[in-house]
């Protein structure tokens, strides 16, 4: 069930409600002044997920192994 926005005019409150579609238009009683609030339209945003950011396998190694792991150490020549 979607999410519909009344409004009171008479409060200047704004409610939710959760109410099958058939239901949206008919006005909810406003539960200070028990008038009757009516439908307003509501809107929404969406935002735009950032690019993704990938990390390399020697950062990807020093996250699980730690800095000091000997199996990731450079090893030195000898």
């Amino acid at each position: 069930m979607p999410i519909y926005v009344y409004e009171c005019p008479e409060c200047d409150i704004e409610l939710e409600e959760l109410r099958p579609a058939w239901q949206a238009d008919i006005p909810v009683e406003c539960p200070i002044c028990h008038g009757w609030c009516t439908r307003v339209i509501s809107t929404f945003h969406t935002r735009r997920q950032a690019e993704p950011v990938y990390a390399t396998p020697a950062q990807i190694a020093r996250v699980v192994h730690g800095l000091d792991c000997s199996c990731c150490r450079p090893r030195r020549r000898s």
